[in-house]
């Protein structure tokens, strides 16, 4: 194809008259649109502007350093970026998977959290580029702020018809100052893999999308959005026992990695780390409702307040389990 800057107006969009035609894909929280387009020869590829607070450039860093160094996870290709620095313009093009489905299925989760575990097992710290700062405050952030807002959270979980007793247990002072995670392991994070950032291809492959989010943070961060994070435009009823089995897949692969883990440490703690997290997405959604949705639909931030409740239930089942 031509060379790619001439495909990009200086103002970081699409030029029509060096392309053949475009397709809207989605849009991104400022309004922009990530989309697909073709070139006089047929071939299409996937145009991803700045679509949020983040920088293009972390995610074009992303996928250059760490990305290239970790083969075993299944990525889109980058293609090229704009040069770094360039802020609101930034944009990137990556190769196009054709067709993705977003639909759950345990199978297709299994795989991403098989690839999570094997995430997990990359030296860390050898990308000292990589931040602590993931797309929303830390977890013991999470905790001081449902903490603070007690008799709202308390108010919330009544109005969903959840238990209130344990909110004043040891869960959120020990998440909270961090002594319920017996082991404070910071590994390579995704960042913000819920369902609509991974996908199945026609060829039943399973790829990871949007590194933009990634960062350093506990390997709950990203067990959490896989498993129990809910997402206004992307539907996920959540069984019991498919927690458990998503669980147990990643302690299988993290094994194999040689990462293991003890296993009734690992589930305990992230039920402790899903209640607390599951509750503050409780508050924000409310929050969203009475504003009216902003960028999501009512019908979809009610689905993802019906959701989420569920889980939080499901990971209260958890502890009972295994607390």
């Amino acid at each position: 194809m031509r060379k790619w800057d001439e495909v990009v107006k200086a103002d970081g969009t699409l030029d029509d008259h060096r392309i053949w035609r475009r397709e809207p894909m989605y849009q991104g929280m400022n309004g922009r649109w990530v989309e697909r387009f073709y070139t006089e020869s047929g071939h299409s590829y996937i145009f991803k502007p700045l679509t949020n607070g983040e920088s293009v450039d972390r995610e074009a860093w992303v996928n250059r350093n760490v990305l290239g160094q970790l083969p075993e996870i299944a990525v889109p290709k980058l293609l090229v970026a704009s040069p770094e620095g360039k802020g609101a313009q930034g944009w990137t093009i990556f190769e196009d998977l054709g067709p993705l489905h977003h639909t759950y299925r345990l199978e297709n989760a299994q795989a991403a959290a098989k690839q999570l575990a094997r995430l997990h097992a990359a030296p860390v710290e050898q990308w000292t580029g990589l931040t602590a700062q993931g797309p929303k405050p830390v977890i013991e952030a999470i905790a001081s702020d449902v903490l603070r807002r007690r008799d709202e959270a308390l108010a919330v979980l009544a109005g969903q018809g959840l238990p209130v007793s344990w909110l004043d247990s040891e869960i959120a002072p020990a998440v909270l100052d961090g002594h319920g995670f017996s082991v404070k392991r910071l590994v390579l994070s995704h960042g913000d893999l819920h369902l609509g950032n991974y996908a199945v291809t026609e060829a039943g492959r399973v790829v990871l999308l949007d590194w933009e989010h990634a960062h350093r943070n506990l390997p709950y961060w990203d067990l959490y959005h896989l498993i129990d994070m809910s997402h206004p435009r992307f539907p996920k009823a959540m069984p019991t026992e498919d927690r458990m089995k998503l669980l147990e897949t990643y302690m299988d692969e993290a094994d194999k990695q040689g990462t293991s883990w003890a296993r009734e440490i690992l589930v305990r703690e992230y039920a402790w780390f899903a209640v607390i997290f599951s509750l503050w997405m409780l508050l924000l959604i409310e929050s969203d409702l009475r504003r009216g949705g902003d960028v999501w639909t009512k019908e979809g931030l009610l689905r993802q307040r019906e959701e989420t409740a569920t889980g939080l239930t499901g990971c209260l089942g958890l502890l009972e389990n295994h607390g």
